[in-house]
């Protein structure tokens, strides 16, 4: 029961944040911890604030200007834990959530089995949000997970999940070359090679949304970021099962991303049309009226460009 379990967690810039995710992991029900943080090159008062913290369980290393997922490969590769758990520098968990779930993973999982819980959306008012969730249920295989992430069953970030280390290893590392949607794409790895993920719901996550971070960025290279993780994520659904079904949730994924995303990128349409080329997909829009009245006499370009420009 007592297992190790190591904390890996990439810090930039998160001093107004740190300090209470800290004291969140000291208070933890489940002590047997080692928290390693790696800064990525703060230019706050990020560093001066963990420096108190540190001792034998609490241990901070520098790997400056390489980007979070090169910081949350550095930390696994100086973890000791048989279990890992993912997180960022300002997000906090439920006082007994570790404890449950190294608990029900070593009853009912392998080293190759994956433990989730849901997840609370933070906001700078203060505003605790429950997002709608389906997928709060055991999956075997757990690749079935992800389909139903895509099939818009709900969502999870790092810090919902626990990790065996042999998991982490055969699922390889974290994509250092992406820029959004890292996680989707890492975690799109582990749930293929996981033999099973269990869940937990009686603990949470609490997931803080300050819209700083890599995953608000609507550039055109973090666009295409994201278009690169979709042509992984769709590779690895459609080869565990491709009948009309995956393809169908598939097609309206990367649809209501270009509904979201067109008019941030003028190349899009190229990029994706690559993908459903490679695949042989159609793009299915969301079924939106405005979209559907304007794309009739416009098209479906010109009107989702007119619909991001005045904010329709």
């Amino acid at each position: 029961m007592n297992s190790l379990v190591s904390i890996c967690i990439p810090m930039y810039n998160a001093a107004n944040y740190v300090e209470e995710t800290l004291q969140n992991l000291i208070n933890q029900s489940y002590n047997n911890i080692e928290v390693i943080i790696v800064d990525d090159g703060s230019t706050d008062a990020s560093v001066n604030i963990v420096k108190p913290f540190l001792n034998e369980v609490i241990k901070l290393y520098h790997n400056p200007n390489k980007g979070a997922n090169a910081a949350r490969n550095y930390a696994f590769s100086k973890s000791s834990g048989q279990f890992i758990k993912f997180m960022d520098a300002d997000d906090f968990c439920s006082p007994k959530l570790i404890e449950k779930q190294v608990d029900l993973l070593q009853k009912q999982g392998t080293s190759l089995s994956l433990i989730f819980s849901p997840l609370k959306m933070l906001y700078s008012n203060g505003e605790l949000i429950d997002p709608i969730r389906t997928i709060d249920k055991n999956y075997n295989p757990a690749i079935g997970l992800l389909i139903d992430i895509w099939n818009g069953g709900g969502f999870n970030c790092p810090l919902c999940h626990l990790i065996p280390k042999d998991l982490v290893q055969v699922s390889g590392g974290w994509d250092e070359t992406i820029l959004k949607n890292q996680d989707g794409e890492y975690f799109a790895r582990v749930y293929k090679h996981a033999d099973k993920a269990l869940s937990l719901t009686d603990e949470y996550v609490v997931w803080r949304q300050t819209g700083t971070g890599v995953s608000s960025a609507l550039s055109p290279a973090a666009i295409n970021s994201v278009l690169v993780t979709y042509d992984k994520i769709i590779n690895i659904i459609l080869s565990h099962k491709d009948n009309s079904n995956t393809r169908e949730i598939c097609e309206r994924y990367l649809g209501l991303f270009v509904y979201e995303n067109y008019a941030h990128d003028k190349e899009l349409e190229i990029k994706l049309n690559n993908i459903l080329k490679k695949y042989n997909l159609s793009l299915k829009l969301p079924d939106r009226k405005l979209l559907n009245i304007l794309r009739s006499f416009l098209g479906w370009k010109r009107s989702l460009k007119l619909i991001r420009k005045y904010n329709l």
